[in-house]
């Protein structure tokens, strides 16, 4: 018999003939044509029953179709001929070409069905529960279990314990707990970071930190007018940012004293994703138990990030403040905890604000037309309503759009669903494909250009050039949505316009960046800057 995909996404192919008895089954549940789908997702549960009637017309579930592999192998020698983990985003993005919008495959050590339709984005977040749960490299997770790290937000979702994650290919996990520490403390944190007004917490830091990186390049032009190590000078900007957000107005009286180590802590940072990236490929178990070089260089770099970050926040906390650090534990988060929750805010922000940048400093460079038009609308603007232009608001989502700093965003659904009239068991792992969602000419119109202008609203509230806004959703959606995006979004902003304002951007060697991934998207080779002031 054949197959029929009915998520538009065109596969054919040849599916397994049901049994009689199973006919006869489903003969008695579609009498009527008023049985339910998530009736017949309960009869599906079955792996050997591959389809199913759903009403007694059209509706067919299914599996999701699969890529041909080898024996013992699958698809993992094509995954690493196509360039392995670094080019994950383009080998994913073909096999939906080749597959449809929804497909399953194994990676290495991962099994996943992979998503690019942005109807399925909302339904996975619809149905992803109270206390989302999401993947962690299993590197991380050993990493924390053989140092006893206690961590934040990214790593409190409840139940899937190390036993789960062992097992991912059984898809045996245990949801048995429901979260309620993550949902505490992003209820906490909500009030604090996702407040409908968040620019006297947050403006004034960022603005600062802004200010200092534009002096410091003008400074450096003076005897060079290539900027030089630019990954690590944005990691420490942001870095900085981050602080200065969470110390508040004490930061300048204590900044010396505190930031004595943040070169040290830029640079090892983007090794931790780096070296994560590599483990994907392989069980990180066997690769620490048998103290593989890329395991070493792991720790070594994680260790020295956790050793700069935990001796930071005791001090922050013991220094008091007015800034962002003082309003969550007014809210009643305590000093223990909130030393784990700042610590992945400081080890993540060093990481996605400052690569965010870069790409959004390349795409001005290589469209220049764009970046003088962006200066001619901030030149004259005080610095409050810098946050209220819609070309500065555009330039940063297409940034996103087309260099999403996360490519795929990953979910484990707590029931057995359907994803496009694709049958996904409880706890198989999702992942949409943003990366291939973002320039999809189904979304965008010419979806591999750069036009900020395209997020301008019109006069009807409608964008010119998107049809579908969700194609792009760089900071997720639902209850696991970026805790972080408002911060980011102003830090981003502020030290963009400070650029754009002082300086005719270019980059020498532009074309020589492309998109690779060390778990987020990075620029494959240092950005190099050639900056002009302006006058």
């Amino acid at each position: 018999a054949a197959k029929h995909c009915v998520s538009g996404c065109g596969y054919t192919g040849a599916t397994q003939t049901p049994r009689i008895d199973d006919l006869s089954d489903i003969s008695k549940s579609i009498d009527g044509a008023n049985r339910s789908k998530e009736s017949i997702v309960e009869k599906s549960r079955d792996r050997n029953f591959a389809t199913v009637a759903v009403t007694a017309t059209e509706t067919i579930v299914q599996e999701a179709p699969e890529p041909r592999g080898i024996p013992v192998f699958g698809t993992l020698l094509s995954f690493i001929l196509s360039g392995g983990p670094k080019r994950q985003h383009e080998y994913v993005d073909r096999r939906h070409k080749e597959l449809g919008s929804i497909y399953r495959e194994r990676l290495g050590p991962i099994t996943a069905v992979f998503v690019n339709s942005t109807h399925e984005f909302r339904r996975v977040f619809r149905l992803e529960g109270s206390a989302p749960k999401h993947f962690l490299p299993e590197a991380w997770t050993l990493y924390n279990e053989t140092r006893k790290c206690r961590r934040g937000l990214l790593f409190m979702y409840s139940n899937v314990c190390q036993q789960c994650i062992n097992g991912i290919l059984k898809r045996n996990f245990c949801f048995n707990r429901d979260g309620e520490e993550w949902i505490y403390f992003r209820k906490i944190l909500n009030k604090v970071m996702l407040v409908p007004d968040p620019t006297n917490l947050m403006f004034q830091p960022c603005q600062d930190a802004a200010v200092e990186l534009r002096e410091k390049w003008q400074k450096q032009i003076k005897t060079d007018a290539v900027i030089t190590n630019l990954q690590v000078q944005l990691y420490q900007w942001s870095i900085e940012a981050m602080m200065a957000t969470l110390m508040g107005s004490c930061w300048h009286c204590y900044k010396q004293q505190l930031s004595r180590d943040f070169e040290v802590l830029a640079e090892v940072l983007h090794k931790i994703f780096e070296y994560s990236a590599k483990l994907s490929v392989i069980p990180a178990k066997l690769a620490m138990t048998l103290r593989f070089p890329v395991w070493r260089k792991f720790v070594a770099s994680a260790d020295t990030a956790f050793e700069i970050v935990r001796t930071l926040v005791p001090e922050m906390t013991k220094l008091g403040g007015d800034g962002l650090l003082k309003k969550m534990m007014d809210e009643g988060i305590r000093a223990e905890d909130a030393i784990c929750i700042v610590t992945d805010f400081i080890l993540a922000a060093g990481d996605t604000t400052a690569t965010t940048l870069q790409w959004t400093l390349l795409l001005l460079c290589n469209y220049p037309e764009k970046q003088e038009e962006l200066f001619e609308q901030l030149k004259d603007l005080p610095q409050r309503n810098l946050l209220r232009v819609p070309l500065l608001k555009g330039v940063i989502k297409e940034s996103l759009r087309l260099y999403p700093i996360a490519p795929f965003i990953s979910r484990y659904l707590p029931k057995d669903s359907m994803i496009g009239n694709y049958f996904v068991p409880k706890g198989e792992l999702l992942v949409l494909s943003l990366y291939s969602s973002g320039r999809d000419a189904a979304n965008f119109s010419q979806p591999n250009e750069f036009l900020p202008e395209r997020w301008i609203r019109t006069e009807k509230g409608t964008y010119q050039g998107v049809m579908h806004p969700h194609g792009s959703l760089p900071f997720a959606l639902g209850a696991r949505s970026c805790i972080g995006r408002k911060l980011a979004e102003i830090q981003i902003s502020l030290a963009l316009a400070e650029l754009v304002k002082s300086f005719k951007i270019e980059c020498i060697n532009k074309d020589q960046v492309k998109l690779i991934l060390h778990l987020i998207s990075v620029p494959s080779k240092s950005i190099k800057l050639k900056l002009t002031e302006r006058i």
